[in-house]
């Protein structure tokens, strides 16, 4: 059975963005108390954050920058403008949140599960409403159009790699369990995320 494709009201983009955003800001947190590390533009940020002090927001979107020019040449200036308030936005958040919400994680892999779904599903969410949290996302979403390789297995590659240079600043055990966590984010990316099933779209 086909169904034809639906546009997005502007108020179902503001809800799925607004949601998807808050919901992996709550997930970067539950990392960020539990010394996790995770994939991506994000994963970057956090280790050069840890490396030279700065900020993890500030670093993300300095880090996010160079990737806005491929955005608009490849996905519109739309996605874009939508990517770039989404980064603020988490951004912004992630350093709100501690301020009101105090995080204390006695299980790391327990810390990793919960953060990564929450984040998973947030990413999802900013898909659907033609957005991206900017970096390697792009990247993967852009593969995921031309080649049609599910951007979940194209971003998990990434992840992976930034897991491997981040091992020696988190150590054995907050790799391995960053490792799982990723693997839940990028799979329910990978099984959600899929232009065949899903018909809504946005401008």
């Amino acid at each position: 059975m086909t169904m034809e494709s639906r546009q997005h009201t502007w108020y179902e983009d503001f809800f799925g963005l607004a949601t998807g955003s808050i919901l992996i800001a709550i997930g970067i947190g539950f990392m960020q108390a539990g010394g996790l590390l995770t994939g991506g533009a994000v994963g970057v940020a956090q280790l050069l954050a840890k490396a030279s002090g700065i900020s993890l927001s500030l670093m993300y979107v300095m880090i996010s920058i160079p990737f806005f020019g491929l955005a608009i040449w490849k996905k519109g200036l739309s996605f874009a403008t939508r990517s770039f308030v989404n980064i603020v936005f988490v951004s912004y958040l992630v350093d709100l949140f501690p301020r009101f919400v105090h995080m204390t994680v006695s299980n790391q892999l327990a810390a990793a599960v919960i953060a990564n779904t929450l984040a998973g599903i947030g990413v999802l969410a900013v898909f659907r409403h033609n957005s991206s949290l900017g970096g390697f996302q792009v990247v993967a979403l852009i593969v995921q159009e031309k080649l049609k390789i599910q951007a979940g297995y194209i971003q998990a590659l990434i992840d992976v790699a930034v897991l491997a240079f981040g091992f020696s600043a988190y150590g054995l055990t907050a790799t391995l369990h960053s490792l799982i966590g990723v693997i839940i984010f990028n799979g329910i990316l990978a099984l959600n995320h899929r232009p065949d099933l899903y018909i809504g779209r946005s401008n």
